[in-house]
């Protein structure tokens, strides 16, 4: 069963600036939430898709 309490509402998007979707994402990257938010502030993607895909390119595919 999911835990609802850390399931993002767009699971095509990421917002940063809701604690329970960072919280979700940061489990779906295995990221730390403050590494999370700088890599969007940063990369000004908030797509998931686009997102993983960045990560794949710069950090290897086991970032995400």
């Amino acid at each position: 069963m999911e835990d609802i309490e850390f399931r993002s509402l767009d699971l095509d998007r990421i917002n940063i600036h809701e604690y329970y979707e960072v919280e979700y994402w940061s489990k779906q990257f295995d990221l730390h939430p403050s590494i999370l938010t700088s890599v969007v502030n940063n990369s000004g993607i908030t797509s998931a898709k686009a997102l993983r895909e960045y990560l794949n390119k710069y950090y290897g595919e086991s970032a995400a």
